[in-house]
């Protein structure tokens, strides 16, 4: 579980942590200023916690994480079947866009990097061939973070 200490602060949950973060230095430009924009960041962020990362952390449960008795290969199932409809909802929303929201970077880019290095991970993109290059593109900016494939490498470095 992601946990940010700042202060007498302590946040869990990743989106949360990267909105606070974005907010308290507000001069990075990771939250758009006109409140369109902001909602349509929300939604995005929202959309890709309940719609597809909760429907990764399903098949996480079911086929590693659970004790084999209370695991269903049947949830594993279902799960992956929204979760790639729900990838075809937003490969639709990014086909000719460079970020999730408006002309420049913010947290619901983040957010989705992450999201859809999972996916990535899990062989959800499919066809998405806008979300592959997307992610590709975040993971090369030059402060992005290792990649869940490049992190697990040095770890077993």
């Amino acid at each position: 579980m992601p946990v940010l200490v700042d202060g007498s602060q302590v946040i869990t949950e990743s989106a949360a942590i990267q909105l606070y973060l974005a907010e308290k230095y507000p001069e990075a430009g990771f939250i758009p200023t006109a409140v369109e924009e902001r909602a349509q960041m929300y939604r995005w962020i929202f959309f890709l916690m309940t719609e597809i990362e909760q429907l990764l952390w399903r098949i996480a449960r079911h086929t590693f994480l659970y004790p084999l008795e209370k695991r269903l290969p049947q949830d594993v199932d279902l799960a992956v079947q929204e979760c790639m409809e729900m990838v075809v909802v937003l490969e639709r929303h990014m086909t000719a866009r460079e970020f999730i929201v408006g002309d420049r970077l913010s947290v619901a880019d983040f957010n989705a990097a992450y999201t859809l290095d999972w996916a990535n991970e899990e062989e959800m993109l499919g066809d998405a061939l806008r979300l592959r290059e997307y992610l590709a593109s975040m993971y090369a900016r030059p402060t992005a973070p290792p990649t869940i494939t490049e992190a697990f490498a040095a770890m077993e470095r």
